[in-house]
């Protein structure tokens, strides 16, 4: 009994590999793809809790930086080193968030008599809600799946009442 090749079987593992690789690999990119669309979507979450905790805390819009080896409370402004948006910049930089998509805003609480308003005067309370939103577009890297999809939208807002009025 002879072991071995069929007559005219040559190169068949060749085709084979021929036929799934391109399936195997679209499969691989795509996979690549969801776990940086997760990524982004837990950035951008990530950055507006942060950025919504310094406002809690501190209102100033005008610093910039995010000094996360400072405390976030300082005893003037001149010496502030924390903002809300420079927060969340530094949160989602991985993403390549940019002050554009950034909104800090700052709102009454229904059913209460607080004053709640930074235009024309700034006029915040404890009590009044600090809301910060993250919008950015996400893009996959794999032509195939980019065509489909195309870029997505991510946004994530996060509000929290206000504990401290700072400065």
């Amino acid at each position: 009994m002879r072991h071995g090749r069929r007559p005219g079987s040559r190169g068949q593992s060749l085709a084979e590999t021929a036929l799934i690789l391109p399936v195997f690999l679209l499969l691989l990119m795509g996979l690549i793809d969801l776990g940086r669309a997760v990524f982004a979507y837990s950035t951008v979450g990530e950055a507006a809790r942060q950025a919504t905790r310094v406002a809690a805390v501190n209102q100033l819009s005008d610093s910039l930086a995010c000094d996360q080896s400072r405390p976030v409370e300082t005893s003037s402004a001149a010496t502030a080193h924390w903002s809300a948006l420079e927060c969340a910049i530094a949160a989602g930089k991985t993403i390549g968030v940019t002050a554009d998509e950034v909104t800090v805003s700052y709102s009454t609480p229904s059913g209460t008599s607080l004053v709640c308003q930074t235009a024309p005067t700034v006029s915040l309370s404890v009590g009044c809600y600090a809301t910060v939103t993250v919008e950015t577009t996400w893009s996959p890297i794999t032509p195939i799946v980019a065509g489909i999809l195309g870029p997505i939208h991510l946004s994530s807002t996060s509000t929290m009442p206000i504990e401290r009025v700072f400065p």
